[in-house]
């Protein structure tokens, strides 16, 4: 029998073990976590300041720090195990246990571990947003959040501006893609800037009701001084920048029995002007404290009406009396129990802001305090300081100590009864001595490692001193990176200069810099003062910088270092620089170096000092030293250069003197610094016209070679400058093409290196949008460049950036792809098969304006030219967002809405009423009213406002003319044709209001009685010099006169019009302006007054039906549509078409392989099927072809008409047979033809050769040069000819025209396709061949057609 073993029980001390090995693996985990939360640069500060701090000094035993007065000197007996803190409540704003907890336990770990108090100070970036600067102990802490709140509070009062905080947050990562703020810091947008900030959440604070009208209270009780007067308002904002509003708390009163403190605390508004007596005398510095004064008495008593604030302070009041009490327990080795604390707050809950947007203020703000720019945002500063030094310790007030006990007892009963989860946590009271306290308690252990057990600061020390090597001291990328973020990029490379880069950190409080700088330099160095006299300690002291204090102090610099006075007057200055000149130019190498160094401390001194510079005459010689083959002396000669070379006069001086060459000649070195500074200088050079000199000396080759490193610096402004070179060049884009270039900037749009691994992804990220700028501008109007990016393979890594997050990188991908598209159709192709569009349509989702624009801008450009794909991308972008777009306050958005309509519009009725259902008309007229909108925007609005109301062959839409009209832009539209100084916005009125009164009697009366238009407002437009406007004219009088003898009526007696006007167009060379013209004597034929109007007809009808003969598209594409508007105008026009051939031609292009040519001749050919004449021919067609039924009845525009007779006939010979099925059924031909090339034969009803012109030309001898054919009627009845009009021989010229006139006035089409059987000139007529006069039935309808036999003869008209 199987026995199982017996479980032995663990021993006591292996449960023990293994107890605290769990116990030692989570505390060890939570240290881990808690570096989580920081970035590389977080880190390296934050390990900076905890190692060379003040108080990480003050465990040194060799220190000689004293120590702050009061409790940390004073405190004693600490034996006990709990601590309890007294503090008087503010009954209007109750605190919360577990925030209490949570800011206990938060500066248990600054203090204890990592040796930081808390503070908080906001910095000025580059590009005027505010950096949060707390103690990076305090990032992500509720300790940090409370600082941010009640300091921005405090900015938001004094200068009357006010953000909400989630809305600052968002604001915050946008506002700067939202200005397109360059690398200087500056926008670059050019929408309206108070507005998006305005979008974005920003107020004015007396908007607020708490703050309602506190600025309105007159303050100032010196009747002497005005404060508002313009001077003090000029003193004041003259030194704004420098002046600071901070909050200071301090401990006012400490009591201690046993175990016990009572404490009082309190806070002072105060100010500090950051300038020295250099700069600010005492007069001015008496001038500014009373403006300052009367400034603060608002806050102060303003302050506190917030219950959040008032919270938030006593939170503060709470931290000032903590944090000595903490560092006098750390001295006594004991240390906040932190198991014993309330649960702590989430990662997510205690997110700090890293900085804060700009202020900005509108029009109608109340506060008055600043005084800036309208549109001028900028940066606030200040902060808030915690005094540790207390006041002597007290001994307790008797109401204390008698009872103790009690309060002992209410501290240890706190969370006796209830210890779940709430959402708040009240914290106990008692009144004692009159006054109501909180009583706060929490308990201590000792501050020792235990054997065997990991406390949590021994867990979190370790990983300091283990980050401590590894992230220490900083790399020269990683410097680099640090200024940038700061200071934008071209400071940042000046800071590359150790003595301006170390007191550029030193201004800032950058710990980790200075200490990377003090490592690197020797301290001969460091005690180097400006041009001022100040060394770097006296900086670190006007800063506040006390961390930096403490790393000089550490190093035994001396801190009673008197300030020097040197470079004291401009003269001296001058001379120095004609001194350095002469060294430049002397043979001693340590000269000429230490002249160099010496011009670019001066040129870092002052942003004016580089004019005294060029002044002194030192570029000739700076460029000498180029060409010397010393690589230090070089590097900080371009070094030197690139700090100044961003002023047009240096460039300018830099070209005279050779600059070019040398620099293109240091691209070829080994040195990576001579690199990165030569392509800055080259950028400088480029941008002021000198593009093709550099390409002269082969500088785009040298820059592409240069593209294979993998130096960050080096491959940005190499790529910069590229893009400089090739913006408008297209020497230079082929050059781009040519040498190679285009692989490595594709290449940079997806890059993999290793390189990038452990720099994050914001290298990755730079590198990848600067690429896609520059590919932009290499590609940008360069069809053959275009097609070159995409046969490298551009296009997947461009579409892949876009299913990322990276919304800047997007931005400038979304340039790329704007770039490649235009007037591309096969990239246009290529990007819409990868689904690029649904990616772009994001962009339209996004926050930021200028992500929206670009999104949108790239958008259009994958719509093309054509209206199909237009259309396409129409519909896709879809009607919410044209109308958001038309909304917006981007003129590129407004010009795409406005193209989206007129794509969407153009020849759909259907799109038209939606979006006259979709209130889109509104957004459109609304931008006809903005006096500033731009020209191309305003174009576009206009022929959207137009192309809504008019159809396929030029039908009319009422609905929409109706809805125009209701949103009256009838005066709006008048008061631009009259004033507008365009022409071209002119013309394009005019037109538009032709669209809107199209065929609409009531609306064209309207226009003229209610407006006062006149035609003469359009007709001198014919006269413009632009042929393009003088056409467009035409076009517009052409759309009024259309079908309306009583408009044609008042053109005529508005001004004369000839052909003269017209005759630049017939005769042109371009295809589609002679159609046009053709199209306008036509509809015009009554109105010029020179020219009979039938020989007016016979032109124009002649040269529409020879453009049908074109190769180009859009010429045949132009006439068929204008062939259906004409084929339902005046009757006889659409028997001229049918006579020469029209039917035969239109059915010809019906195999073309472009849907747009299909769709114009099937709408043609369906207007036409209204004319008898055409009616038989193209059921001819289609009974010989039954296919040409399919595809003219599956091309036809939706909106176009087609004889419903000719439909039921068609359907009715279907079911009877139609001959061609008949014949192939029988061995016959098949009914699908066989394209053949082949010689053309039996014009016009092969349609294979132009007909000759219809003209009184041909007319004008007294013998026809060719036969003509008869025209014959038939009836239901039988076959009559007339005898009358049947005539063998050739017609007179009076004939002729008489022939004419009769076929133009004839019955209307309409009634002649309804009504077939009519006998007369409303009847169907048969041509028969003028040589045999033969002619065959048609089996099917007993019908007689002219036999087909090949024959020379021209085809006239027969009177």
């Amino acid at each position: 029998m199987l026995r199982l073993p017996k479980k032995v029980s663990p021993r006591f001390d292996q449960i023990q073990d293994e107890e605290t090995y769990l116990e030692n693996l989570a505390v060890q985990r939570n240290a881990s976590a808690f570096f989580e939360k920081y970035d590389r640069s977080e880190v390296q500060e934050l390990l900076t300041t905890a190692l060379v701090g003040w108080l990480s000094a003050k465990e040194d035993v060799c220190s000689q720090l004293d120590i702050p007065c009061g409790i940390m000197s004073q405190i004693n007996n600490v034996a006990f195990s709990t601590a309890i803190l007294l503090t008087p409540v503010d009954p209007t704003a109750l605190l919360d246990y577990r925030e209490v907890h949570q800011i206990i336990r938060e500066l248990a770990v600054g203090i204890y571990c990592l040796n930081q108090i808390p503070s908080i100070s906001l910095e000025a970036n580059y590009d005027q947003s505010s950096s949060c600067q707390l103690p990076p102990a305090y990032y992500d802490t509720r300790i940090g959040q409370i600082l941010i709140n009640i300091d921005y509070m405090l900015k938001a009062l004094w200068h009357g501006i006010y953000m909400p905080k989630e809305k600052r947050a968002r604001f915050s990562e946008l506002w700067r893609t939202i200005m397109d703020i360059d690398p200087d810091g500056k926008p670059q947008t050019n929408r309206d800037i108070f507005a998006e900030f305005s979008t974005a959440g920003l107020i004015d604070i007396t908007k607020d009701p708490d703050f309602d009208g506190i600025y309105d209270e007159d303050m100032n009780e010196d009747p002497t001084y005005n404060p508002n007067s313009p001077e003090e308002k000029a003193v004041f904002m003259k030194y704004a920048e420098n002046i600071l509003l901070k909050l200071t708390f301090s401990t006012t009163q400490v009591q201690q029995c046993e175990n016990v403190f009572i404490f009082e605390t309190a806070y002072w508004l105060t100010n500090a002007v950051r300038y020295n007596q250099d700069y600010l005398d005492i007069c001015t510095y008496q001038r500014l404290q009373q403006r300052l004064y009367l400034q603060k008495k608002i806050i102060q008593k303003h302050f506190e009406k917030k219950t959040e604030i008032r919270k938030g302070i006593g939170y503060l009041k709470l931290i000032c009396f903590l944090t000595p009490f903490l560092l006098s327990l750390k001295k006594k080795m004991k240390v906040p129990y932190l198991s014993s604390l309330l649960q702590p707050f989430s990662d997510d809950k205690v997110k700090t802001e890293r900085e804060l947007p700009p202020f900005i203020y509108g029009r109608d703000f109340k506060c008055q305090n600043f005084h800036y720019k309208e549109d001028q945002y900028f940066h606030v500063h200040g902060g808030i300081e915690f005094d540790i030094s207390t006041p002597s310790i007290e001994n307790a007030l008797e109401d204390f100590k008698n009872n103790l006990e009690k309060i002992r007892d209410c501290a240890a009963n706190t969370f006796a009864e209830d210890s779940g989860y709430k959402e708040y946590y009240s914290i106990p009271t008692m009144k004692l001595n009159g006054k109501s306290y909180y009583v706060i308690s929490f308990e201590l252990e000792t501050f020792y490692q235990q054997l065997y057990k990991t406390q949590w600061w021994g867990a979190i020390n370790e990983i300091v001193n283990n980050l401590r090597l590894k992230r220490l001291p900083l790399t020269d990328a990683q410097l680099h990176e640090q200024f940038k973020k700061k200071f934008g990029f071209k400071k940042a490379m000046k800071c590359k200069s150790i003595p301006f880069g170390m007191k550029s950190a030193v201004e800032r409080g950058l710990s980790a810099v200075f200490h990377t700088f003090s490592r690197k330099t020797s301290s001969s160095t460091i005690n180097v003062s400006d041009e001022a006299g100040y060394a770097i300690f006296h900086q670190a002291a006007l800063h506040n910088r006390v961390p930096i204090i403490c790393q000089l102090c550490n190093a035994n610099f001396n801190v009673n270092q008197r300030r020097f006075i040197i470079l004291s007057q401009e003269s001296s200055k001058l001379d120095m620089k004609k001194e350095r000149t002469e060294m430049l130019q002397c043979e001693s190498y340590k000269r000429r170096m230490m002249a160099v160094m010496s011009l670019e401390v001066i040129c870092l001194a002052s942003d004016e000092y580089w004019k005294c510079i060029l002044d002194a005459g030192t570029i000739p010689a700076l460029i000498n030293l180029l060409k010397v083959s010393k690589i230090k002396l070089q590097c900080k000669t371009v070094g030197l250069l690139s700090n100044i070379s961003t002023h047009a006069k240096i460039v300018h001086a830099l070209v005279e003197a050779g600059a070019i060459p040398a620099l293109i000649n240091l691209l070829v070195s080994d040195e990576p610094e001579l690199h990165s500074r030569c392509a800055v200088i080259l950028y400088d050079i480029a941008q002021l016209e000198n593009k093709d000199v550099i390409a002269k000396y082969n500088g785009i080759p040298a820059l592409i070679n240069l593209l294979n490193l993998d130096i960050e610096s080096v491959l940005v402004n190499v790529m910069n400058c590229l893009r400089v070179l090739c913006m408008g060049n297209k020497n230079n884009q082929r050059a781009v093409r040519d040498h190679k270039g285009i692989p490595y900037l594709i290449t940079f749009l997806s890059s993999d290196s290793d390189l990038f691994n452990w720099f994050l992804n914001s290298f990755e990220d730079v590198l990848t949008a600067v690429s896609s700028v520059t590919i932009a501008e290499v590609a940008r109007d360069n069809k053959e460049v275009q097609d070159a990016m995409a046969m490298e393979g551009a296009i997947p890594p461009l579409v892949a950036l876009f299913i990322g997050k990276q919304l800047g990188v997007q931005v400038k991908g979304a340039m790329a792809v704007e770039a490649l598209a235009s007037y591309n159709p096969a990239i246009q192709r290529a990007f819409l098969e990868k689904s690029l569009s649904k990616y772009l349509l994001k962009l339209l989702k996004a926050f930021q304006i200028d992500v929206k624009e670009q999104g949108a801008v790239a958008l259009w450009a994958l719509a093309g030219q054509t209206l199909k794909q237009q259309k396409y991308m129409a519909e896709q972008i879809g009607y919410n967002f044209i109308i958001n777009m038309l909304l917006s306050p981007s003129a590129k958005m407004q010009y795409v809405g406005g193209e989206a309509v007129i794509a969407l519009s153009k020849d759909s009725r259907i799109h038209q009423n939606q979006i006259c259902e979709g209130n889109g008309i509104a957004p459109l007229v609304r931008l006809l009213r903005i006096s500033k909108i731009a020209e191309g925007t305003l174009l576009s609005v206009i022929k959207a406002v137009g192309s809504i109301c008019i159809g396929v062959a030029h039908t009319s839409n009422p609905i929409s003319q109706q809805f125009v009209v209701e949103e009256n832009a009838f005066p709006v539209l008048i008061q631009l044709l009259r004033n507008h100084p365009s022409p071209n916005i002119k013309v394009e009125v005019a037109f538009s209001l032709a669209c809107i009164v199209l065929r609409n009697d009531r609306l064209q009366n309207e226009l003229q009685e209610n407006e006062g238009f006149n035609y003469a407002d359009v007709l001198y437009l014919l006269h413009s010099q632009d042929k393009d406007i003088c056409l467009r004219a035409g076009y517009a009088l052409t759309l009024f006169a259309f079908n309306s003898r009583f408009q044609q009526y008042l053109i005529l007696e508005s001004g004369i019009m000839t052909i003269s006007t017209f005759e630049p167009f017939l005769e042109s060379t371009f295809e589609t302006e002679k159609a046009m013209a053709a199209f306008q004597i036509i509809i015009l034929a009554k109105v010029i007054i020179d020219v009979d109007h039938i020989t007016l007809t016979a032109r124009g009808v002649t040269i529409l039906v020879d453009s049908l003969y074109s190769v180009h598209s859009t010429t045949i594409v132009l006439t068929g549509n204008l062939i259906a508007t004409l084929a339902h105008s005046r009757a006889g026009i659409p028997e001229a078409f049918t006579t020469l051939g029209t039917i035969q031609r239109l059915c010809y292009h019906l195999y073309s392989r472009q849907e747009e040519v299909r769709m114009a001749c099937s709408s043609a050919l369906g207007y036409l099927t209204y004319n008898a004449n055409a009616f038989r021919i193209l059921l001819k067609e289609c009974r010989n072809k039954p296919n040409q039924f399919l595809r003219i009845t599956k091309n036809i525009s939706r909106d176009a008409s087609i004889n419903p007779a000719f439909l039921k006939e068609f359907q009715m010979q279907q079911r009877v047979g139609l001959p061609s099925l008949s014949l192939e059924k029988n061995g016959g031909p098949s009914i699908i033809p066989v394209f053949k090339k082949a010689k053309p034969i039996d014009r016009p009803f092969l349609g294979a050769r132009k007909p000759e012109p219809v003209a009184p030309e041909v007319m004008s001898s007294t013998r026809c040069p060719r036969p003509v054919a008869s025209v014959s009627w038939y009836s239901p009845r039988g076959r009559h000819s007339s005898s009358k009009y049947k005539h063998k021989g050739s017609p007179s010229p009076d004939r002729a025209l008489k022939q004419f006139s009769q076929i133009c006035r004839a019955q209307a089409p309409d009634a002649q396709a309804q009504r077939p059987w009519l006998t007369g000139l409303a009847a169907l007529q048969h041509v028969g061949s003028s040589r045999t006069g033969a002619r065959t039935p048609v089996p099917c309808i007993s019908r007689w057609t002219l036999n087909h036999c090949t024959t020379r003869e021209v085809l006239c008209f027969s009177f």
